[in-house]
């Protein structure tokens, strides 16, 4: 059991990222397009260097809402988007699937992204869109 947390813990770590951020966001892009749903990056304001905590903290809130809207939600077309504002930086994923589906997914991806959203003195909102959908929403100070 200890091998087996570890392994999960190492997993949830992992490399640290070696492109800038809005490359690594635009190839996770590519690869959920390539799985089937359409999805776009957009990336507003002036991209900056990031600290590397917030950009792993972003880069992984971005994995977790593409999965979850690929594998649970059911949707047809993603957004992805970065903005560099002056005092934070913001990462939205927001997908046209079921909103009730994706809420009611039972893994720990979401209370992980909190955690970190909160470690860097940020926050992380997820959940059922106004019109459609589930939107992932994760700020950071920067």
């Amino acid at each position: 059991a200890l091998a087996e947390v570890r392994r999960s813990v190492s997993a949830l770590r992992g490399p640290r990222l070696d492109p800038p951020l809005p490359e690594a966001l635009q190839a996770l892009a590519e690869e959920t397009s390539a799985a089937g749903v359409p999805t776009r990056l957009a990336v507003s304001g002036t991209a900056r260097p990031l600290p590397d905590d917030t950009r792993e903290a972003l880069f992984r809130a971005a994995q977790e809402g593409l999965t979850n809207a690929r594998k649970h939600a059911g949707a047809r077309h993603i957004d992805l988007a970065l903005d560099y504002a002056d005092a934070a930086v913001c990462l939205e994923v927001r997908d046209d699937g079921e909103a009730a589906t994706a809420a009611s997914s039972t893994g720990f991806g979401l209370v992980g992204l909190r955690e970190r959203a909160e470690h860097l003195g940020g926050r992380l909102v997820a959940g059922a869109a106004a019109d459609r959908g589930w939107v992932l929403r994760i700020e950071v100070p920067a």
